[in-house]
């Protein structure tokens, strides 16, 4: 059950970052870069070049599909397990009976 929600959340998560890269490329590659900043010196003055922006653009475009993808499984095999657990009616018992009539 939580590990179900946490899949959401991840899925959702990418779904939106995706979105924010394939909006807005730019933006989102500032963003990466900002967590970067701890570990790199001058951050604020790289500068992406084009076919990096389009590429981090089809990337978003992924990022969303997949994580749209993901939400639809994720609310499929939801709805699956609510139906197997209205229809469990237990443990099945079968009788076995004596083989001697032969």
């Amino acid at each position: 059950m939580v590990v179900s929600k946490l899949m959401k959340l991840c899925y959702a998560g990418s779904a939106l970052y995706g979105l924010l890269a394939a909006a807005t490329p730019r933006r989102a590659l500032a963003l990466s870069l900002r967590a970067w900043t701890p570990g790199l010196e001058n951050v604020s003055e790289l500068e992406p070049r084009e076919w990096y922006v389009r590429n981090t653009r089809a990337v978003g475009v992924g990022m969303l599909a997949a994580g749209l993808a993901g939400l639809a499984l994720e609310q499929r095999a939801a709805g699956t397990e609510e139906t197997a657990e209205e229809t469990d009616d237990g443990p099945v018992t079968v009788e076995v009976g004596d083989e001697s009539s032969d």
